[in-house]
């Protein structure tokens, strides 16, 4: 029964989705494997490959390699290494080489787990000249507030988050670039592995450059 539960909620994304055809629909899919190497840190790697286009195009595909700590419960931090390739609507394939860290507060209270991360990227497109309008690499401090619930007896665990990027190398000016929401939930096959269905909508503040974009992802998970 949960099986079909988790079905009918990937259909309702993906319905949505549709209905929303004036901007850009696609699909997000990833597998996460994570190994906790002494006690509080872990280590570990990212697969994801992402659809565009109404499903039609690829998007890019990329490579995480990430380390965190966790000294204490309700504190974790953390950096990574992204490799990106990314197919450029007009120039075609182009690689990108992004570095993160991050912190990350959370806060439990009662079923409820809230949780603030900050995470400062860059991000470097690779034969993509720096110019007065363009900055290269490109640095955001990205801001996401998240919600999980833990429901009483069930093997589902729904989530929202709201995040916000904003420039911090912008020529021309920094500002908020754009905003996600996320709304979702994880399955829990066992104690190691679970999978997450979500559904993620991303707003530009430049309309003109970017259209807003509205995308279901179905991710994997293993920790051990």
């Amino acid at each position: 029964m949960n099986y079909r539960k988790f079905l009918l909620l990937l259909s309702v994304c993906t319905g949505c989705m549709i209905a929303s055809a004036q901007d850009d629909v696609g699909g997000i899919w990833t597998v996460d494997v994570t190994k906790k190497i002494i006690k509080g840190v872990s280590l570990a790697f990212e697969e994801e490959y992402r659809l565009r286009d109404n499903f039609a195009a690829t998007d890019r595909f990329s490579h995480t390699l990430e380390i965190s700590y966790k000294p204490f419960k309700y504190l974790k931090a953390g950096g990574a290494y992204n490799l990106i390739n990314f197919n450029h609507e007009k120039k075609g394939w182009e690689a990108r080489h992004r570095y993160y860290f991050y912190a990350t507060g959370s806060l439990k209270a009662g079923r409820f787990d809230l949780s603030l991360r900050e995470r400062f990227q860059s991000t470097y497109r690779q034969g993509v000249e720096e110019t007065a309008k363009r900055a290269n690499p490109k640095l955001f401090l990205r801001s996401r507030l998240k919600v999980e619930y833990d429901i009483p007896k069930c093997k589902f665990e729904p989530f929202a988050s709201v995040e916000l990027f904003n420039t911090l190398n912008d020529p021309q000016e920094n500002r908020m670039d754009r905003w996600r929401g996320i709304a979702g939930t994880a399955f829990k096959l066992n104690k190691k592995n679970s999978v997450e269905l979500y559904y993620r909508y991303t707003n530009y503040a430049d309309d003109e450059e970017d259209s807003d974009t509205h995308m279901v992802g179905l991710g994997y998970s293993l920790k051990f």
